[in-house]
């Protein structure tokens, strides 16, 4: 029987909450507003990119169906809503669930709602993984911690695309493209992010970049949480910092995309801008 041929460029899977966490920027202080913000810029993003899109709706209001059928409604959509609310690990078990079981597209994305993208973005992400086969990962948001921190400190593989230049790091958060193969092949590792796993853990195995007992020392002084990452990593993915191929995790600069906590805006792009752009002032 042949396989099923890819209908679309990119296979996305969104989730959406509607409490506010943390400290957003640039004055932000209604969560549907930063939904309506996010999904504004990632239209933008996709750019020509044709993308099958799951959005996945934890205990939100009828507001937050309105906007996203508004923006994507049409066959490429599909709404999954849930009540009562999965929560932070359940969503992303469910994100993993799709996106490893579907057969529209190659390259898959996860999505989360406070995030704001460059316009043509997602485009630029997909050409990049289109044109270098050996890259498992990227992430389109730029961070101070790739400079400063210790296990981002080092050397490892470098692109050059137009403008942007791309380089390995050690680890990103949970919105990032993937190739399905990598997806599929290092689900189990992705899964421990519900058996409380960090992050930061899961990247770590994955990239096997910092992740020996020396690197737990040096990594103190960034904060308990770097060697507390380290430990997560060898307690729940031993086998592939020891036996799995290392996956190569690219981050543009400038950056495609920010986080919209205040404290992770990334650097050297006019994001105030991009925001009028999508939310002009009255």
């Amino acid at each position: 029987m042949n396989p099923v041929s890819p209908t679309h460029e990119l296979a996305v899977c969104y989730r959406i909450y509607p409490g506010l966490s943390g400290q957003p920027g640039f004055g932000l202080t209604d969560k549907l507003t930063m939904v309506r913000l996010n999904l504004l810029s990632f239209q933008a993003a996709l750019g020509p990119v044709r993308a099958r899109l799951w959005v996945i709706l934890d205990q939100c209001p009828p507001a937050y169906r309105e906007l996203v059928t508004s923006l994507f409604g049409g066959p490429d959509l599909e709404l999954i809503e849930l009540n009562p609310k999965a929560g932070n690990e359940g969503t992303f078990l469910r994100q993993l669930e799709i996106l490893c079981g579907q057969a529209a597209a190659d390259l898959v994305y996860f999505a989360e709602d406070d995030y704001l993208y460059w316009p043509d973005g997602l485009a630029e992400a997909v050409r990049f993984m289109q044109q270098h086969p050996e890259v498992d990962f990227t992430t389109p948001a730029d961070h101070a911690d790739f400079d400063t921190k210790y296990i981002h400190r080092f050397t490892g593989e470098e692109y050059q695309e137009g403008s942007r230049h791309w380089r390995t790091v050690a680890s990103t958060c949970l919105t990032f493209m993937a190739r399905k193969a990598a997806l599929v092949e290092t689900r189990a590792v992705f899964a421990s992010y519900a058996r409380k796993n960090s992050d930061l853990g899961l990247w770590l195995a994955l990239t096997q970049r910092r992740v020996n007992p020396w690197c737990a020392l040096r990594s103190a002084a960034d904060g308990l949480f770097f060697p507390a990452s380290i430990a997560l990593a060898w307690r729940h993915a031993w086998r592939q910092i020891l036996f799995g191929r290392r996956r190569l995790l690219c981050v543009p600069r400038p950056a495609l995309a920010t986080h919209l906590e205040s404290k992770d805006i990334a650097p050297r792009v006019d994001w105030a801008g991009c925001v009028h752009r999508y939310l002009p002032v009255k």
